[in-house]
């Protein structure tokens, strides 16, 4: 073999073990959160009716019939812009046929059945007549405040009233909630399709076990360290690369905002912190790294052991 086949043939070898070190030391990223791999589902809205601390809700619509018709007129506003709702009545009646859904629950009821409707959002409703002597309301009131069901957080909120008096109480309502519609339903679009477009936000901490061996600094068996181990991996899978590495302290790192899909970009299935937990700790664990974690509404706590 001449001089310059040999040289050629040492380049190439260095070449690819170079391009296999990389290929190591990269994080994969997981199907899940692969922005290209499908178009995002449109997000689905459920309309709930407002009730006080003390009020059950599965009897709320029994009791107040003018609630049942403001429930309803706010699901039909929805069906008509075209969104994707979720009936209340029909997942009631399917919760309370649900053994899960028992007694000693009652207190827990309400965010038990949104959790399990499937719907992203939910929009609360509350409404007042204000009656007099004859049955004439003379100040009709209605509140509506849209919320992310997976992290109860407040996206649009307006307030209409119509002063007209009367007994029809179904168009007293109507005409109420005709002054905020548009405005209510815009500002809720905006906020939908921001987050659809760019993902939930949340909070991932990493900790160290108070008997860990590892520090943050510590290089694992690939050669990183524990720290770029990680960033890596958070940049790699963050829906669309969003994520924000607000520092690192002694025992803790810690990242103020990593975006998830709103839908598992594979299958169209809901996705949740949890499922993104769980992808880390398993690639912590295939690097020699023990973890667990630990997850309260949308901030994740991994547990460097």
């Amino acid at each position: 073999m001449s001089v310059l086949k040999k040289v050629n043939f040492l380049i190439a070898i260095l070449t690819a073990i170079c391009f296999s070190e990389i290929a190591i030391a990269q994080a994969p990223q997981i199907a899940a959160t692969q922005s290209n791999e499908s178009t995002r589902a449109l997000a689905k809205i459920m309309v709930v009716p407002y009730n006080k601390q003390n009020e059950d809700i599965r009897t709320v619509l029994d009791e107040n019939p003018h609630m049942r018709t403001a429930v309803s007129k706010v699901k039909e506003a929805f069906d008509q812009r075209g969104w994707s709702t979720v009936d209340f009545v029909a997942n009631l009646r399917a919760a309370q046929a649900n053994a899960a859904f028992t007694s000693d629950r009652q207190s827990n009821f309400k965010s038990d059945l949104l959790t399990t409707s499937g719907a992203d959002f939910y929009v609360q409703v509350d409404v007042q007549l204000n009656l007099d002597e004859n049955g004439v309301s003379k100040n009709t009131v209605i509140n509506v405040t849209a919320f992310e069901t997976h992290t109860g957080a407040s996206f649009s909120n307006k307030t209409g009233t119509n002063k007209f008096a009367s007994q029809d109480y179904e168009k007293l309502i109507s005409k109420a909630f005709e002054q905020i519609q548009e405005e209510f339903l815009n500002t809720l679009m905006v906020k939908t399709d921001e987050i659809r477009e760019i993902g939930r936000a949340t909070i991932v901490e990493f900790n160290l076990d108070e008997n860990a061996t590892l520090d943050f600094d510590s290089p694992i068996d690939s050669g990183e360290y524990l720290n770029e181990l990680i960033e890596d991996w958070i940049a790699t899978n963050a829906y669309k690369g969003r994520f924000n590495l607000v520092g690192i302290l002694e025992n803790k790192m810690s990242f103020d905002e990593v975006r998830i899909p709103l839908y598992d970009q594979e299958t169209n299935r809901p996705y949740n912190l949890n499922r993104f937990a769980t992808e880390v700790i398993k690639y912590l664990r295939s690097k020699g790294v023990e973890a667990s974690r630990n997850i309260h509404g949308q901030k994740m706590y991994i547990t460097i052991k």
